[in-house]
């Protein structure tokens, strides 16, 4: 599937000559739709991670997979008796709210996994951000990576505007025409973007 749509856009943007020289440099990009048993454990340490550094972010989280013991699932850590413990892994009182907030959702049912695997991006967004501490940035940050929806864009992440205002401009038309343009793959022209970013590409592409 992500060859077929790194060749999807390769075809869409060759009217966009900056834009295909982009995404052949980068190649293809994966996106998949992760188990189900995985998704508190994602959710969880992406909303321990926000708002860090990935060094930090990951210092903080071997730090709460420690505490496990072998009989013990990462759902079992977050109870509000071990508030203390998981403040000193680095965990602020609202992430701790947050994560024990998704674990109560989730053994309610309030959340399902697989019935969320089945929706539309908006759906998913309307429900996670129902759950307090949960913003649309993350829940369009799970749309992307656990369900590997292929075709969403977060108008609030900073990284994302930033990339797509450099190539428009490099381009010469509007941010709008961009997206019609990698429509219905915008979560893999995400992919580019971050990629291009972390890599420097935009820099190098201009000299």
């Amino acid at each position: 599937m992500s060859q077929a749509v790194h060749q999807e856009l390769l075809q869409q943007a060759s009217a966009l000559p900056y834009l295909q020289q982009l995404l052949q440099a980068n190649g293809i990009q994966q996106l998949s739709l992760q188990g189900e048993e995985n998704f508190f454990p994602y959710l969880a340490r992406s909303v321990a991670g926000q708002q860090l550094s990935n060094t930090a972010a990951r210092t903080i989280w071997q730090r709460v997979e420690s505490l496990l013991t072998n009989e013990q699932q990462l759902l079992d850590l977050f109870v509000e008796s071990n508030r203390e413990v998981l403040r000193g892994c680095g965990l602020s009182n609202a992430k701790i709210k947050t994560i024990c907030g998704v674990r109560e959702a989730l053994e309610q049912r309030v959340i399902v996994p697989e019935e969320l695997a089945i929706m539309p991006e908006y759906e998913i967004v309307k429900t996670l951000t129902q759950l307090w501490g949960i913003g649309p940035w993350t829940a369009e940050m799970t749309a992307i990576f656990f369900f590997g929806l292929p075709d969403v864009w977060s108008k609030g992440d900073v990284a994302l505007a930033r990339g797509l205002s450099l190539i428009a401009e490099k381009e010469g038309v509007s941010e709008q025409e961009i997206l019609s343009t990698v429509t219905p793959y915008r979560s893999y022209f995400a992919l580019h973007v971050w990629q291009s970013l972390d890599t420097d590409l935009f820099t190098s592409m201009a000299n």
